[in-house]
C-alpha cells in the first residue's frame, strides 16, 4: 500500500509541476509579446520605454526557462512514460503527438527568437527583425497547445485566462498595425539661398 501511495504521489508531483510550469511559461510569453507590441506605442517613452524593454526581455527568458521545465519534467512521469526523445523530437510523444509536438516546436522557436535578440549585432537588424516576426505565430502555437492539450482548460478561471490574454494580444497587435504612429522621417533642412552680389 505504501508503494502505491508513493507512486501516486510521484505521479501527481510530476504532473502538477509540469502543469504549473506550462501555465507560468504561457503567461510569461504573453507578457513578453504584449510588452514587445507596446514598444511601438506613444506610451513607451522615456523611463517607461526602458522598463517595458526589460519586461519584454526578462519575461521572454523566464518564459523559456519555465517552458523547458514544463517539457523536461515529463521524463520522470511513470504514467505515460515519456522518453527524452519524445520531449525533444516533435510529434513522437506517446500521448497526443501532434499537440505535444506543437509545444516542442513552440519551445524551439521561442529559443531562436530569444537568442537572435541577444545576437542582434552579429545577425544584423534585418535578420533579427525577420526572426522576431515569428513571435506572434509562436504565441499562437503556445495558446493552441495550452487550450487543446492542457487539462486545466476545463477549469473556468483557466479557460477565461486564455481568452482574456489572447484578446489583449490581438487588440495590441491591431493597435500596433493600425493605430500606433511610426516616427516621421526627418526631412533634410532646406539650404538657404546664398546672396548674390
Amino acid at each position: 500500500m505504501s508503494s502505491l501511495w508513493h507512486e501516486i504521489g510521484q505521479y501527481l508531483s510530476v504532473w502538477y509541476t509540469s502543469r504549473a510550469a506550462g501555465l507560468t511559461a504561457y503567461l510569461l510569453l504573453f507578457v513578453a509579446v504584449s510588452a514587445g507590441l507596446l514598444q511601438g506605442s506613444s506610451f513607451a517613452k522615456g523611463k517607461r520605454k526602458a522598463v517595458i524593454s526589460l519586461i519584454h526581455q526578462w519575461c521572454g527568458w523566464f518564459g523559456l526557462l519555465f517552458g523547458m521545465v514544463h517539457g523536461l519534467v515529463l521524463v520522470f512521469d511513470d504514467y505515460i512514460h515519456y522518453s527524452i526523445w519524445n520531449i525533444l523530437i516533435p510529434f513522437t510523444a506517446p500521448y497526443k503527438p501532434v499537440l505535444t509536438g506543437l509545444g516542442t516546436i513552440t519551445l524551439y522557436l521561442f529559443l531562436i527568437i530569444m537568442l537572435s535578440s541577444d545576437m542582434m549585432k552579429k545577425v544584423g537588424k534585418k535578420v533579427w527583425r525577420a526572426i522576431h516576426f515569428l513571435a506572434l505565430p509562436t504565441y499562437g502555437m503556445a495558446l493552441m497547445h495550452g487550450m487543446l492539450l492542457g487539462t486545466d482548460v476545463k477549469s473556468t478561471p483557466i479557460f477565461w485566462m486564455y481568452i482574456v490574454t489572447a484578446t489583449i494580444t490581438f487588440v495590441l497587435l491591431f493597435a500596433r498595425i493600425f493605430l500606433f504612429k511610426k516616427p516621421a522621417a526627418r526631412k533634410p533642412a532646406a539650404s538657404k539661398p546664398t546672396a548674390t552680389a
